[in-house]
């Protein structure tokens, strides 16, 4: 019991994790201020990682579920080896010399959809994948981004890139963005 108050103290364990903490704070949040007889309105409100971005202001840490995003105010920049990824940054250079914009926007609803259009006409290589830029999650919503229709934004630049090296790519890229909510701007950055 907490002296005093009359509420019994919860003890919870969690993994030390970035990701598990921050629900678990908006819940210990929510729950103290709830049995303390305070209006709940100081507790992080909740939305999905598609409208994360309507309901947290700017550059706030927002807590979904099992699940959280950050929508930061400036540009982030997602930084690749230029040795590891040397084929995926010639595109990438190739592609903002072509007019496609530098600055991109997370945008994951209808990524698969858009990502299907840009590459149905485009023959399939044995070793190779075909690289995206913009790559899908950050086509359809932003200047320059909006290129086609049905879906929107499906238009990109398209080129042969060895399997395993777009791949890796693809999953770096996905674990740096992971974090972010939709809306957020992002640049590459290759060092």
């Amino acid at each position: 019991m907490v002296a005093g108050l009359g509420h019994k103290v919860i003890t919870v364990r969690a993994k030390s994790s970035r990701r598990s903490f921050w629900p678990l704070a908006a819940v210990l949040l929510a729950v103290g201020v709830a049995t303390l007889g305070a209006a709940p309105s100081t507790a992080a409100p909740s939305c999905d990682r598609a409208d994360c971005q309507k309901s947290v202001p700017s550059g706030s840490v927002q807590a979904s579920g099992s699940s959280a995003c950050v929508k930061p105010r400036r540009v982030q920049r997602l930084v690749f080896s230029k040795l590891k990824y040397a084929h995926i940054r010639r595109h990438f250079r190739a592609a903002v010399r072509r007019g496609w914009p530098r600055i991109l926007v997370v945008n994951r609803p209808g990524a698969d959809e858009r990502r299907d259009r840009l590459l149905r006409d485009i023959p399939t290589k044995d070793g190779f994948d075909r690289d995206e830029y913009p790559p899908a999650v950050a086509r359809g919503k932003g200047k320059g981004l909006e290129r086609g229709r049905d879906p929107t934004g499906w238009k990109g630049d398209v080129r042969y890139v060895g399997s395993s090296e777009n791949r890796s790519h693809g999953a770096s890229l996905g674990g740096q963005l992971r974090k972010y909510c939709d809306g957020t701007q992002f640049r590459y950055v290759f060092r």
